[in-house]
């Protein structure tokens, strides 16, 4: 059985992803869970940074990553999920969940997030703690599965490109600030998923 998503009372931001087949994702955003994820999330998507991206990695019937394969953000910030001592986002992955995508190490997020389509797969259960989850699809979950069965090389990559044309965050008239961190070094923490793994779980979950 699929898991809730968090209960909040407070007015949430709201985000909506257009592509350009003219299909459409939306859900909310948690800043009660990870504040300095969703801060960052809402600048590059406001400021017109995801304009352009695309699915870069596909577990079919599992988890679409999202981010801009042109564009780098010259920065990172901190991981905020629980294996990285952040106690303060309880929230579980469940079907819908956006989570924020970081490399090798916690804290070398920059712009991917993925959305989970089947929290009872071994790659989502891989997730659970390790990601910051910082949102939840309310509306578009069928076209998301839909894009999660797209046919894909043997790295994950869609074989053909699904295009956002926009994602932009409703506010409500919040500010959102973040805090960066520097580049970390590669003997800093290593997590239990990164991009290679999820794309060779991609032919194998």
């Amino acid at each position: 059985m699929a898991r809730k998503a968090p209960k909040v009372t407070e007015t949430l931001p709201t985000f909506e992803i257009l592509f350009e087949n003219s299909f459409r994702l939306a859900g909310e955003l948690y800043p009660g869970l990870a504040p300095n994820t969703v801060g960052n999330f809402i600048q590059l998507a406001n400021s017109g940074f995801y304009d352009g991206a695309e699915i870069t990695l596909v577990v079919p019937e599992s988890i679409i990553l999202m981010d801009h394969p042109e564009k780098t953000v010259p920065y990172c910030i901190r991981g905020e999920c629980e294996l990285n001592g952040c106690d303060y986002n309880t929230g579980h992955v469940c079907t819908g969940s956006v989570c924020f995508f970081h490399g090798p190490q916690y804290d070398s997020g920059r712009s991917g997030f993925f959305i989970v389509l089947n929290d009872e797969s071994r790659t989502v259960r891989m997730v659970e703690g390790a990601y910051a989850l910082f949102g939840q699809l309310l509306e578009g979950l069928s076209f998301a599965e839909l894009l999660s069965r797209t046919r894909c090389d043997g790295n994950g990559t869609p074989v053909l490109c699904h295009k956002i044309r926009s994602i932009r965050v409703e506010t409500n008239g919040r500010t959102f600030p973040f805090e960066t961190c520097p580049e970390p070094e590669d003997t800093l923490d290593r997590v239990i998923l990164n991009q290679e793994s999820m794309s060779d779980l991609s032919n194998r979950d």
